[in-house]
């Protein structure tokens, strides 16, 4: 399979700030802990999730659908699954690596809850007939469950962002807000997620409010790089933040995966964030 990534060539004399980055990180863990601890969290147990097996649906498939399902049903039992076509437009999207619909119809804002943590207890394929086969998943789960709005004097302006780049382009765009603020970017294509900002070469620092900044921000490069024929499709989520949350759900390279970033996203009351996507392609 060809590996399709967001790739970031950064200059060697940037890595001597590693060490500091990582005693940094540190003390970030320890306040991404206290600032979920001020939230409400709803611990509910032994919430069931269901997915048939078909032609068209694998049990690996399955297994992932059926736990979507239970994170689902775990919203559903803290009151926060108003909106349950919403949780299952970005379920889906997980699925299929597809947020094309999910990013452009502003139904992120209807999502009341999230499921910040959860533990699988039991996973069953339960056999009705020769025709009906489905994997049953049980898990105990952490719930979020939202008592903000978002702020709507909290925004950001993203400018530069093209739809089209040649292969090797490199990425620039500028950013202002209207109120101090933290930015943390990911990137989403067909093959992987990661987290291009901040990294270890570039550290998060507080944006002030209505000053632009370039970005990149350091002596670094954002090149763009595909190894596909056709063109390839990438999302960008910027997230923006009141308080410095630092996301730490990744490897080494800063792969993560789609379910982490949302996950991360929404354990992040809405009145505390601000969140903007925007998809490019990278054409050869």
């Amino acid at each position: 399979m060809t590996k399709r990534n967001l790739k970031m060539f950064l200059t060697p004399k940037w890595k001597k700030c590693q060490k500091s980055n990582n005693l940094s990180r540190y003390f970030l863990i320890l306040f991404f802990a206290l600032n979920l601890s001020a939230q409400k969290q709803i611990k509910v147990s032994t919430i069931k999730g269901k997915a048939f097996i078909s032609r068209d649906v694998s049990p690996n498939q399955a297994k992932e659908l059926a736990l979507n399902d239970a994170k689902i049903n775990a919203l559903k039992a803290v009151g926060v699954g108003e909106n349950i076509k919403s949780y299952q437009l970005l379920f889906t999207s997980q699925e299929k690596n597809d947020y094309s619909q999910f990013f452009s119809s502003g139904i992120q804002s209807e999502i009341q809850g999230a499921v910040e943590s959860f533990n699988i207890v039991n996973e069953a394929t339960i056999k009705k007939s020769e025709v009906e086969i489905y994997i049953e998943i049980t898990i105990d789960a952490t719930v979020i469950k939202y008592e903000t709005k978002p702020d709507i004097t909290f925004d950001a302006n993203i400018e530069g962002l093209k739809a089209v780049y040649n292969n090797h382009d490199n990425l620039i765009f500028n950013v202002t807000t209207s109120q101090n603020c933290y930015l943390t970017i990911f990137n989403i294509n067909d093959s992987e997620a990661t987290l291009m900002f901040p990294n270890i070469y570039e550290k998060n620092t507080s944006l002030l409010a209505k000053q632009p900044y370039k970005f990149p921000l350091g002596n670094v490069d954002y090149e763009l790089e595909t190894n596909i024929k056709d063109k390839e499709s990438n999302r960008l989520i910027f997230v923006f933040t009141k308080t410095e949350i630092p996301f730490i759900k990744m490897d080494k390279d800063q792969v993560t995966s789609s379910e982490a970033i949302f996950s991360w996203i929404y354990s992040i009351m809405p009145d505390q964030r601000k969140v903007d996507y925007h998809t490019l392609f990278i054409v050869k």
